[in-house]
């Protein structure tokens, strides 16, 4: 029924859009927030917070999965720099969801402030991780080229 799922040499690259929109859609609603001084867009960023690092858990079990399609050499540094960086900000945006629900009753123009500087530092902890996803994909042929992963086995 799903013949690309079928194909596919790991299932990461099928969640790997979900927390990148959602965060970034997160800071957007956040940047919001803080200039309309909007308790309903700051409620909305809290919830495009949490389906994010929902999202973006599957989304490093699947990564951890895939780390075997991965070829030796300099991929493999790439790999760990976009493993570390992605657990990072998996672990940051876990701590802007405890922010935002213990803050919640009383988020403040303060409060909004923090949590924009938060989604900001995680949209650029982000951006370079996925650049590297990027690198692993189109530069190495990383879960794409299946004589590579043959190799592996």
């Amino acid at each position: 029924m799903l013949p690309g799922m079928r194909a596919a040499l790991n299932h990461h690259p099928m969640f790997v859009h979900f927390p990148i929109v959602l965060w970034l859609a997160a800071l957007l609603f956040e940047c919001l927030a803080v200039w309309r001084a909007s308790d309903d867009l700051q409620r909305t960023a809290a919830r495009m917070l949490y389906l994010g690092t929902l999202a973006a858990i599957v989304t490093v079990l699947t990564g951890l999965a895939a780390e075997n399609s991965v070829p030796p050499g300099d991929a493999q540094r790439i790999l760990g720099m976009h493993e570390s960086l992605m657990l990072v900000s998996t672990s940051l945006a876990a701590a802007l969801c405890l922010f935002a629900f213990f803050s919640r009753r009383n988020f403040t123009a303060q409060s909004r402030k923090i949590m924009l500087a938060g989604l900001f530092v995680l949209a650029v902890l982000l951006t370079i991780g996925t650049d590297l996803g990027a690198q692993l994909v189109f530069g190495y042929g990383t879960a794409v080229n299946w004589s590579t992963a043959q190799q592996q086995k």
